[in-house]
């Protein structure tokens, strides 16, 4: 376990992390986006110019969750149901890129030394995140894992398979984040009719749950027929399948959207006081609050593992490279990408490069 004096300096060093979070809340502005909703939830109603769609009363059994989210799925309509296209774009590569950072935050809670500290319970965050935005909530987790999280020292003296995380169940976890998150998200964007795309956009409100306890629950279930393996390299095809789905949303978004990328991904200067604008707004400072600090979380680690010999010269490289693959495959890929990678550095007694 890292000393006191260890985890003051991590603390400092952790500070650009709580500057995301600060500069993506003041963005997105809550307060705003909840007056904006208000006409919605008082009309119960979603119309736009060339259409009108009226909002699903009673979508769970439990009040309190339609209470939450009622206002909710009118602040995603304008990209779900296209009325605003850069919108559409735009929050179409930022939700699928989420699944790369759920499945992330669920793995790297198996890992030893992350036991009963904040991030044991990413659920928690996750869940919070859909409340307050997870531009905001993103970096805050990040900032508290390189603060108590294990130390790159702690880790290069432990054996190899105390350093990488538990992947028993890592088809379960594909399966459980494609049906409830993946799947969802592709049906929010691309079904043919509005009122199928309302109904799974009440759905993927709840995601964080049904990912953390769907985990749970068929983990549970599967575990006493998994083989019992010694293997500790790190999942391929988890990472794999899910940086192919990020790729190639964000590959179809660099050749058909009309968009620049600077259109649909840059927030405006200054507010905005129209309920569409401001929702654009608010999902592109939440964009990169989440992918932001995401890849940020990387640069520090590949820094960290290389300062312990674990990565050797790669970091330098493995952090040069990022932006590149960040523009080629997209923001949620590149992380993924980066993480198995990391994984695999974990995975070896000794980094043979020199």
């Amino acid at each position: 376990m890292a000393s006191w004096s260890v985890r003051a300096i991590r603390t400092i060093a952790a500070a650009p992390f709580l500057f995301i979070a600060v500069w993506c809340a003041r963005e997105m502005d809550l307060q705003k986006i909840a007056a904006n909703q208000q006409p919605f939830e008082e009309s119960g109603v979603i119309e736009w110019d060339g259409g009108k769609i009226s909002i699903t009363e009673g979508f769970y059994k439990v009040d309190i969750f339609n209470k939450l989210f009622f206002g909710g799925t009118a602040t995603f309509s304008p990209a779900t149901f296209g009325y605003d296209a850069v919108s559409w774009w735009q929050l179409f590569a930022f939700l699928v890129d989420l699944g790369p950072v759920y499945t992330v935050w669920i793995l790297e809670s198996y890992r030893t030394g992350i036991a009963y500290t904040p991030m044991y319970f990413p659920t928690i965050f996750t869940f919070a995140g859909q409340m307050l935005g997870l531009g905001p909530v993103a970096p805050v987790f990040y900032c508290l894992y390189f603060i108590f999280g294990p130390t790159a020292s702690g880790m290069a003296a432990s054996p190899v398979r105390d350093r990488t995380v538990w992947r028993g169940n890592g088809g379960v976890l594909l399966l459980v984040v494609f049906l409830f998150h993946t799947a969802e998200v592709f049906a929010m964007f691309l079904a043919p009719d509005f009122e199928i795309r309302h109904y799974w956009t009440w759905a993927w409100q709840l995601t964080p749950i049904w990912i953390g306890v769907g985990n749970l629950f068929l983990s549970t279930i599967v575990a006493p027929f998994l083989p019992k393996t010694n293997m500790i390299a790190p999942p391929k095809i988890l990472t794999a399948v899910l940086g192919l789905f990020s790729a190639g949303v964000w590959g179809y978004t660099l050749l058909f959207s009309p968009y620049s990328l600077s259109t649909l991904l840059i927030p405006a200067v200054g507010p905005q006081s129209e309920f569409i604008t401001h929702c654009r707004k608010a999902f592109q400072a939440d964009y990169i609050g989440v992918l932001g600090s995401s890849l940020l979380w990387l640069v520090y680690s590949f820094f960290d593992l290389g300062s312990v010999g674990l990565l050797g010269r790669n970091w330098f490289y493995y952090v040069a490279l990022l932006p590149v693959v960040t523009a080629l495959v997209g923001p949620g890929a590149a992380f993924i990408l980066g993480w198995y990678l990391r994984e695999r550095a974990l995975s070896v007694k000794r980094n043979q490069s020199t």
